[in-house]
């Protein structure tokens, strides 16, 4: 192996043992116990912009509150549209549990175990001890100071809050967001809480403490679904996910304040749909131009089969198809490595002792051969930000949960568990999902591997298909569905090529 090859094979190798060893070490339990870990969260600060001090209730400055029993052991009162449930305790006034409709039925956005999610100040105070009565389909709550009511206008949850005595009303969302308990685990472990807000120019993530005017809106998401706050009337906001339980702090200059809350899924079309920025909360990945463009086609397949699984498969043969003539000069190039493998071991065996004239030799052997060592190179650096965006576009997509494929891939947003879980003694992987569709990508992977190296001493190369097989384990089976069907569509071109040849 020449110093090219050995350069190149140690730096994919180690490339995938890196992200081997991230993914693991992000999907590794919990603490034991009531530990609440940081949510970390990612900015860009307008340059005008400068982290400030966070206004915040003085009982929650230094403090975890402490919860409050269960909102099972208190009765509700609910007020709903058609597409969003609000359940409001009795004797706490607060927001027990926010349902929205999605294609398998309801998911609640308050986290399990958030018995208050959402605090009203009057002054420095946080109202407390309130009488509630539901009225129509508006839910009025008295407090000594001041009242609130929540209502539904159209799509938003309305919650106006005004306070006696000229008092300045705040009102905080510290409740982080939930749905199903498997994604929460999953939100816990890889911190995918993301803060975002829309300051009437662009859209930009939190991820330091940041205090400004409320223009257009601030949000709360996790990996599908969003709480968008909009302001009416003029308020400022703060947030500083940093803090052991992160909120978005909302703030008036007078004594009332009016908010209009969104739950919803994170559908990149009905959110853009808005024009308001929202559908930017999806983590597309830089390239996510690309990604938007797929969705498009996905979704119009989709609109052909009614099945999402199918409609990957025949996303990832249209691509194949387009991509044949990189990976026609990919595998080329490859073939013809391989064939002059023989005169470069005579080469190296010849000149071991000098190197300079050694690689004289080789690009002169290569010259007369017509080879270019780099010829596939180029191939896969243009499919990078293909895969990459397919990659980010079918873990963010809301449309998979509950997508059925076929067989026992019931759901394209989960793991494939047909083959239950692996043993929860095994270091760095115990308890890890295991199915045979990530198995099957590896082992054309690992075919695939085999036919495109040129040199016996790159099976060090081979170990790639098994840093795959795990990272993939814990993906989502639509995602692997990818991957297999365009190791399959890849290796059948290959071995096409050849017999042609």
């Amino acid at each position: 192996m020449n110093d090219m090859d050995k350069r190149s094979a140690l730096a994919v190798a180690l490339s995938f043992l890196v992200l081997a060893l991230w993914w693991g070490a992000i999907s590794k339990k919990q603490n034991a116990g009531n530990e609440i870990i940081p949510q970390k969260t990612e900015v860009t600060l307008n340059e005008k912009e400068s982290p400030s001090s966070i206004k915040t209730s003085p009982a929650k400055d230094t403090e975890i509150p402490s919860p409050i029993p269960s909102h099972k052991k208190e009765s509700t009162l609910e007020i709903s549209n058609s597409t969003t449930r609000c359940l409001i305790g009795t004797k706490t006034g607060a927001i027990r549990s926010l349902y929205i409709k999605e294609t398998n039925g309801e998911v609640n956005l308050i986290k399990e175990g958030e018995t208050n999610p959402f605090h009203l100040y009057a002054g420095e105070d946080e109202l407390k001890n309130p009488i509630v009565k539901k009225t129509g389909n508006k839910i009025l709550v008295s407090y000594k100071t001041a009242s609130a009511v929540y209502s539904f206008d159209n799509e938003f949850l309305l919650v106006n809050l005004s306070a006696l005595n000229n008092k300045k009303v705040r009102a905080s969302w510290a409740g982080g967001i939930g749905s199903d308990p498997e994604l929460m685990e999953e939100q816990e472990k890889r911190k995918l809480q993301k803060f975002y807000y829309n300051n009437g120019e662009k859209v930009k993530k939190i991820s330091a403490a940041v205090e400004r005017s409320l223009y257009k809106w601030a949000s709360v998401s996790n990996r599908y679904f969003i709480l968008a706050f909009f302001p009416e009337g003029k308020l400022s906001f703060s947030c500083d996910p940093e803090q052991p339980v992160p909120e978005i702090l909302f703030s008036s200059d007078g004594n009332s304040l009016t908010l209009k809350i969104l739950a919803a899924e994170k559908s990149y079309y009905r959110l853009s749909e808005r024009k308001i920025g929202l559908e930017k909360t999806l983590n597309l990945g830089l390239f996510s131009f690309i990604s938007v463009f797929f969705l498009q086609i996905l979704h119009f397949f989709y609109g052909i089969f009614g099945n999402y699984g199918w409609a990957i498969c025949l996303l990832t043969l249209i691509i194949q198809i387009f991509m044949f003539p990189l990976t026609k000069k990919n595998i080329k190039s490859a073939e013809a490595m391989k064939r002059i493998q023989p005169y470069v071991k005579k080469l190296q065996a010849q000149h071991k002792d000098d190197p300079k004239r050694m690689n004289e030799e080789l690009l002169n052997l290569y010259r007369v051969q017509k080879v270019n060592p780099l010829g596939g190179c180029l191939p896969v650096l243009i499919q990078i930000p293909i895969f990459w965006s397919l990659f980010t576009m079918l873990q963010e997509l809301v449309e998979l949960r509950g997508a059925p494929f076929i067989f026992w891939l019931t759901d394209l947003s989960k793991p494939d568990m047909l083959f239950g879980h692996l043993p929860a003694f095994l270091p760095f992987i115990g308890s890890w999902p295991i199915g045979p569709l990530p198995i099957l990508m590896g082992a054309t992977m690992f075919f695939q591997q085999k036919l495109s190296i040129t040199d016996p001493q790159q099976k060090m190369l081979l170990l790639m298909p098994i840093f795959f097989t795990f990272i993939f384990l814990k993906f989502p089976s639509g995602l692997g569905l990818y991957w297999l069907t365009s190791n399959v569509i890849t290796l059948a071109q290959h071995l096409l090529l050849k017999k042609l040849k």
